[in-house]
């Protein structure tokens, strides 16, 4: 069986509380972690977005490196 690497990105609302943002990050990396090991985890912070979603143009981002069985 192998494992590979894998990166992800999430994006949230910048308008978010520094609280739920926080809680948002650790809720997806127990997610990853449950099914994988994670490498390394890079908070970016405020971005502008590459086009508006919803009207807004900046995100919190986060940059999670893990690995993974492919299932």
């Amino acid at each position: 069986m192998a494992i590979n690497k894998y990166e992800s990105i999430f994006v949230l609302d910048a308008a978010l509380e520094e609280e739920k943002i926080t809680a948002l990050s650790e809720k997806f990396t127990k997610l990853i972690e449950a099914n994988g090991t994670i490498e390394s985890v890079d908070v970016w912070g405020k971005r502008r977005l590459a086009y508006p979603i919803d009207y807004k143009t900046e995100g919190h981002y986060t940059l999670v490196k893990f690995t993974a069985n492919p299932e």
